[in-house]
């Protein structure tokens, strides 16, 4: 159905010139994707056909006080192991940069404090950026290669239902993102990603940038008009950033696949709010359908999957201030909804937030005091310690046998053959 949008066009212009006025800041320079493109650039991200981009070894003054951290990768794919990498792993992990581990150094990931505490080595194949269905696409790559883990760990952050909508995150990014990601920090050019169905399938679709040569038409706003305005999770982030619908009746099928009632719309604020009303209840259909497909894969390759639900500071300050939705800046990103899917399907999961709340409750600080002992942006070392120990007891209990550390029997008090030298 056509929608009654109030707001006139201003004179000579039409929804195409809007649209092609809010794309133009999004042109991305040719000196910006000939770094990138450079294999001897000292940069934080490399071109991937699929992907967009994965990650280079990188050592970047992002960290803790100020200081610089060590991001390094093995030439099969996961950030270096620095625990019993010598060992046979049985547990992979995957995600966007809070499974990556960015703004702390090798070794202090969780993953690396986890392998520590347990006494074996845990891959990290987490890239920062990613959404659930790269991430899930990721594990696919991985685990039918070569390298394959009993155990499947997928951690899911703050908006990466989001991510896995976009066809050019990019487009999602305001002014001054762009301009600190238009140099060494380069990436979310176009990559893999999902739709709905008419029906509410899940619709896998190809990186629109595949080769090298074709990311150069990212510089052309002609290309980016003629690609985009017929996108309509693009037209979505044109209507949540301007208050202006490009085209109602792909706005409203967009709403209806995502289970959204549309008021009436006699303002550009409603029209903010309807937009990303619609971005978050798609995306979580998205993410459910992602969700369903890897717990099919885990059941048809007996393998054990386990999610991890994990948070933005935001996220953590108000659930310590015990803020309520109502709040506009409070967004539940993994909604009872998700929730429940996960239960339905039987999939084991763990929610950080409330060991982060019961922890803050300890303390006699403010919730902005408690999140900056944890977060500097990503976590800190401390907050993947943390966040370490808050899943630790279920990671154990999901692992059969347990970790060496948790193992009961006659033996000796000391042994772990292959470990102990001598």
């Amino acid at each position: 159905m056509a929608l009654a949008v109030s707001h006139a066009l201003a004179a000579g212009s039409s929804p195409i010139d809007w649209f092609r006025e809010w794309l133009r800041p999004h042109i991305v320079q040719p000196e910006t994707l000939k770094l990138f493109l450079d294999p001897k650039a000292k940069v934080w991200a490399r071109f991937d056909p699929t992907f967009g981009y994965l990650l280079r070894n990188a050592f970047v003054r992002d960290g803790v006080d100020g200081c610089h951290t060590l991001a390094r990768y093995e030439t099969t794919g996961q950030r270096k192991q620095l625990h019993f990498a010598d060992q046979p792993c049985r547990l992979h992990t995957y995600g966007d940069s809070f499974t990556q581990g960015h703004q702390v150094s090798d070794g202090e990931t969780w993953q690396e404090v986890l392998a520590a505490h347990f006494c074996e080595p845990i891959r990290n194949f987490g890239v920062g950026g990613f959404g659930v269905y790269q991430a899930y696409r990721r594990l696919i790559d991985i685990e039918q290669s070569d390298m394959q883990a009993k155990y499947l760990i997928f951690n899911i952050w703050g908006d990466d239902h989001l991510r896995s909508l976009y066809a050019w995150r990019w487009l999602a990014f305001p002014a001054n993102v762009l301009a600190s990601m238009s140099g060494t920090m380069f990436h979310a050019n176009p990559w893999v990603h999902a739709r709905l169905s008419p029906d509410g399938e899940l619709i896998e679709r190809p990186n629109l940038c595949p080769t090298e040569q074709s990311l150069q038409q990212l510089g052309d706003l002609d290309f980016l008009v003629d690609t985009f305005s017929k996108d309509e999770i693009a037209q979505l982030l044109f209507a949540q950033s301007t208050g202006k619908i490009f085209d109602s009746e792909i706005f409203a099928a967009t709403a209806s696949l995502a289970g959204v009632a549309i008021e009436a719309i006699d303002r550009e604020e409603k029209v903010r709010a309807t937009a990303n009303q619609i971005l978050h209840a798609y995306a979580i259909r998205v993410g459910m359908r992602v969700i369903d497909r890897l717990h099919a894969f885990c059941q048809r390759q007996d393998r054990k999957l386990l999610v991890l639900l994990s948070y933005p500071i935001g996220s953590i300050w108000h659930a310590c201030n015990r803020s309520s939705f109502d709040d506009p800046d409070h967004v539940d990103w993994h909604p009872a909804i998700f929730r429940s899917h996960l239960d339905t399907k039987g999939i084991p999961w763990v929610d950080s937030l409330p060991a982060h709340v019961a922890e803050y409750d300890s303390f006699k600080l403010t919730a902005k005091e408690y999140v900056d002992r944890y977060y500097i942006g990503h976590y800190n070392p401390k907050g993947n310690h943390f966040f370490a120990f808050a899943i630790k007891d279920r990671v154990r209990q999901w692992l059969s046998p347990p970790p060496p550390v948790y193992q009961e029997g006659p033996d000796p008090l000391i042994r772990f053959q292959g470990y102990l030298p001598g």
